[in-house]
């Protein structure tokens, strides 16, 4: 009986596995940002709903993420902006948890970001509190990407 009793106990480890590993599959690609809300309070503002200024990417593989936001005049605009960065996740289908590792805002770094993801057909819609004292940050976001093909 008991070795029945561990092949069941293996096969349910392995179970887990292959369920984490498929929740990942179904993340993995890249993501283009069609719209931003951050939400402070009771102000929302929204952004990157014009895209022939900026844009925003994320990528994800098997257990790395990462992100860049650049405006499209390469620096050389009114508004000059690059920001890029990256580290390591988890996914169970719906929440979803960032250890940013780098980032080009360095004060970001070495902190985790709680999320809850939804999926509609190829939108990803992401959805959480960024919450930074020592920054003075705490605030909701809201994005929506489109998965790129």
């Amino acid at each position: 009986m008991l070795p029945c009793m561990l092949f069941s106990c293996n096969n349910a480890s392995e179970q887990q596995k292959e369920n984490k590993a498929s929740k990942a599959k179904s993340l993995t690609g890249t993501y283009r940002l069609l719209e931003s809300k951050t939400i402070k309070g009771k102000d929302t503002v929204t952004a990157f709903t014009d895209t022939s200024k900026t844009e925003m990417f994320k990528m994800f593989n098997e257990d790395h993420f990462s992100f860049f936001n650049h405006d499209k005049e390469k620096g050389k605009g009114k508004e000059p902006h690059f920001l890029a960065g990256g580290g390591t996740y988890s996914f169970d289908g719906k929440n979803y948890q960032e250890r940013l590792q780098y980032c080009s805002l360095r004060d970001w770094e070495s902190n985790k970001f709680d999320f809850e993801l939804e999926f509609k057909g190829d939108t990803l819609i992401q959805r959480g509190e960024e919450n930074l004292p020592e920054l003075g940050v705490k605030h909701t976001i809201i994005e929506t990407y489109l998965k790129i093909k």
